[in-house]
This record gives structure tokens, C-alpha cells and sequence, in this order.
């Protein structure tokens, strides 16, 4: 194919080529823009309706929410006051331990110790009676232990006595 256009001619052509090229590129990446606002724009509303629907239901949660937990308290303070007064209406068995090895004379010890539901009992070996006579006075003092039951049999030998007895907290 031979061209016999004028050179100014084909450099016309060649401009207006170009041009076209031109317009058509700009044509797409203008659209392409206008598309792309577009998809933002929707995301932009879509995502701003959830958050508003999220705060709706927050704001529907914390009102209902608000009142159950209120009750919630309410009720977690009633037991912590239980248990708070029946901790303090116990007695520690390391505080009993301790005021009956200090009601307990020098010479006197103890073999045996059982506890149950607020009962102590106690056995033990004493040289004379006034050892274990001591131990019954101290232990009656202290206003923590209380009914005593001191078997006859304590009370028979006057030397290396092994007693028993239980009384109650």
C-alpha cells in the first residue's frame, strides 16, 4: 500500500489518531473515577447504617442491661454479706488449737485431739491430778469453750493420769 497523502495530511491523521487515543484514555479513566467514588460513596453508606444500627442496639442493651445488672449487684451483695457473716460467726481451728495448748499446764500433754461440728474432744496424760485440775480451770476460763463432760474415770487415779474429755465451742 503506497500512501499518497500530502506529508501535512498524514501528520494530520497522525494528530488526529492520537487525539482520538487521548480522548478515549481519558474517557476511561474518567469513568473509571465516577465508578470508584461511587463504590466508596456506597460503602461509605453502608458502613455508617451499621454503625448506627449498632449504636441503636448498644444504646437497647445498656438500658435493659443497666436494670438486670443493677439486680445482678443486688444480688452479689447478699451473698457476699452471707458469707461474710458466716466467715465471721466461725471460729478458725487454728485459733482453737492455740488457746488449748495455751490452757495446757507444763506437765501436762495431749495424744489425741478430734473435732466435729463444734465438739472437741481431748485425751491426753497428766502426772498429778492438780495438772489436770489446772487444765479443766483453764480451759473453763476461757469463754470460747463451753458444757464440759469430765468423765468419773479422770478422776480416780491420783498419779499418770490418762484422761479424756469433750466440751463444745
Amino acid at each position: 500500500m503506497i500512501n499518497l497523502l500530502p506529508p501535512h495530511r498524514k501528520e494530520e491523521l497522525r494528530r488526529e489518531e492520537q487525539f482520538r487515543l487521548v480522548l478515549i484514555l481519558g474517557m476511561l479513566l474518567v469513568t473509571f473515577f465516577i465508578c470508584l467514588s461511587l463504590l466508596l460513596l456506597s460503602i461509605r453508606v453502608y458502613v455508617s447504617g451499621e454503625i448506627q444500627s449498632q449504636q441503636i442496639l448498644a444504646e437497647a442493651q445498656e438500658k435493659e442491661g443497666g436494670e438486670a445488672r443493677v439486680e445482678q449487684i443486688h444480688a452479689l451483695n447478699t451473698d457476699i454479706k452471707g458469707v461474710s457473716s458466716f466467715l465471721a460467726s466461725r471460729v478458725a481451728l487454728s485459733d482453737i488449737i492455740t488457746r488449748i495448748s495455751g490452757a495446757l499446764p507444763e506437765s501436762v500433754y495431749l495424744t489425741s485431739l478430734s473435732y466435729t461440728n463444734e465438739k472437741i474432744a481431748l485425751a491426753g496424760f497428766a502426772p498429778q491430778t492438780e495438772d489436770l485440775l489446772s487444765l479443766r480451770a483453764n480451759l473453763e476460763q476461757d469463754s470460747l469453750f463451753g458444757n464440759f463432760h469430765f468423765p468419773q474415770s479422770n478422776w480416780i487415779q491420783a498419779t499418770n493420769i490418762d484422761f479424756s474429755f469433750d466440751f463444745e465451742i
